[in-house]
């Protein structure tokens, strides 16, 4: 299945690893803000966070 988000992220606050949120039921189905931006949980601070469309996902500096 092919992603429109990317997986791996960097926080844009802690600039450390960050994973794409999916529903626990499917796997397959990314979490999103009320917007419809996908939401990243970050391993360093603990929390999550959305990226918007405009913010080049996948283009990260830690992107693994």
């Amino acid at each position: 299945m092919g992603w429109l988000f990317s997986k791996h992220e960097t926080c844009p606050i802690d600039e450390d690893d960050a994973i794409l949120l999916v529903d626990a039921e499917t796997e397959s189905i990314p979490c999103t803000d009320a917007d419809g931006n996908p939401l990243y949980y970050c391993f360093e601070g603990e929390h999550t966070f959305s990226l918007e469309a405009d913010e080049d996902w996948g283009r990260s500096k830690k992107r693994r």
